[in-house]
């Protein structure tokens, strides 16, 4: 499969040279998160560009698909860990919630295709045995892990009181970090962790994050060497300062 990625958006109108491409060109295109908190796109601008994503997206929501950051997560979280990120607006945060509950249908927190796992910030084994030691889980179920997640964060409702508000599972999408500021512990989960921990804990093999501003002309990747000079774990890094790279990922390669 050929899937164009748009890594972390924070405000750009950069993606919108996706919409020159032609559809016969890849199968899916996929947003890895943080629509929000911007130092050069202001408010209301924010807004109104994500309003446009998600109408985008709402075009096609079979091959077109809008995951969760960290930065978008900060907004809806109840928990006591869930608002530290940098340029968060406080003064926005009923708006930017409001946007977010909105359009929770069409928010994943990953995708999956051809066994390459598409998140903002990626799965490590530790979170994941967090996840298990919480849910009952049995892959024997048809309901892939990514499958799974996706599933328990849609029945999520950010209402205090709801049946569907599960601190359980929030506290788990929250920051979870003991030792490094930046997030680089592999007890982070899928919107918090840096690519060093995560590489060396990867819970899948190849990986396609966001996240962590890695590049400058084009995707990098990052790779885990085992004893046989194989890659144990590919880890593919899509985010740049400037919201300007952006390209296709052909799973077929790896």
């Amino acid at each position: 499969m050929k899937v164009l990625v748009i890594p972390d958006v924070h405000g750009s109108h950069e993606w919108e040279t996706a919409k020159k491409y032609a559809p016969n060109e890849f199968d899916y295109i996929v947003f890895l998160g943080d629509y929000f908190d911007s130092w050069k796109n202001e408010w209301p601008d924010q807004g109104k560009n994500f309003k446009t994503i998600c109408n985008y997206v709402r075009q096609d929501t079979a091959h077109r698909k809008l995951l969760l950051g960290n930065h978008d997560w900060s907004y809806l979280s109840r928990t006591k860990h869930g608002g530290g990120v940098s340029g968060h607006q406080n003064e926005k945060i009923d708006k930017i919630r409001n946007l977010l509950q909105a359009n929770h249908d069409i928010l994943d927190l990953a995708f999956e295709v051809d066994r390459v796992v598409f998140s903002h910030a990626g799965f490590s084994r530790t979170w994941v045995e967090s996840l298990f030691n919480l849910f009952d889980y049995d892959e024997k179920n048809n309901l892939s892990l990514v499958d799974f997640l996706n599933k328990k964060w849609h029945s999520l409702s950010f209402i205090p009181g709801d049946s569907g508000f599960n601190y359980g599972f929030e506290e788990l999408l929250d920051w979870h970090g003991f030792l490094s500021g930046s997030g680089n512990e592999v007890t982070q989960g899928p919107l918090w962790i840096r690519p060093e921990a995560l590489l060396q804990d990867a819970f899948y093999h190849t990986q396609v994050v966001g996240h962590t501003e890695y590049c400058n002309d084009d995707f990098v990747i990052l790779c885990e060497q085992s004893s046989s000079a194989d890659c144990k774990n590919t880890l593919i890094m899509t985010d740049s300062e400037s919201h300007k790279v952006f390209g296709m990922i052909d799973t077929a390669q790896f």
